[in-house]
């Protein structure tokens, strides 16, 4: 197989995560998501915020700083090998790269919520702040790292709503568009 890079943005509690790790599995390949933060910056990853997708933590120069550095790790790991590399604006980095198939995962509040309740032990109502919150923290790193709605469909290969899809399902979906797009 040709190197592949597997980009996935998500909506908070559509699972992306989740499936990332599951395609990369099933793909037998790496993945990538905090994981690329805590690479690219070593042992000062601690001195971050938990939450290092978000613009309201730091100071702009601080977080372009950061931005700047996993940038750099994500080039680099996509230059090296396959893998699955979910959020961290990776497919705006990667935009130019060959093999490079974009994804983005979402689903309605509602069904978000219920998921992030049964994960969190939440009530609706703080699974419900917990979602939009999430949304506008990601929405607002990428556009602020680069300039574009993340959430616009135009950015992606794909866009899956994974309300009612278990994850072998979502998993399938993308492995066909893949071996659609990439003509294996």
């Amino acid at each position: 197989m040709k190197k592949l890079v597997i980009t996935i943005a998500r909506s908070y509690g559509s699972g992306g995560k989740e499936i990332g790790k599951e395609l990369a599995k099933a793909l037998g390949i790496n993945y990538y998501g905090r994981e690329i933060f805590e690479i690219s910056h070593g042992d000062d990853a601690a001195v971050y915020s938990v939450d290092d997708e978000s613009i309201h933590n730091s100071s702009l120069e601080e977080m372009d700083a950061i931005f700047k550095r996993q940038a750099e790790t994500i080039r680099d790991i996509a230059e090296k090998e396959s893998c699955v590399i979910v959020g961290r604006c990776a497919d705006y980095v990667l935009r130019d790269m060959d093999n490079l198939v974009r994804v983005y995962l979402y689903a309605p509040v509602r069904d978000c919520m219920r998921r992030v309740i049964r994960l969190y032990e939440l009530n609706p109502e703080d699974a419900k702040s917990l979602v939009h919150s999430m949304n506008k923290t990601r929405g607002d790193y990428y556009e602020h790292n680069t300039g574009q709605s993340w959430s616009d469909p135009t950015h992606y290969d794909l866009c899956l709503n994974t309300s009612g899809l278990g994850v072998q399902e979502c998993i399938d979906v993308i492995k066909n568009y893949i071996k659609t797009k990439i003509h294996e």
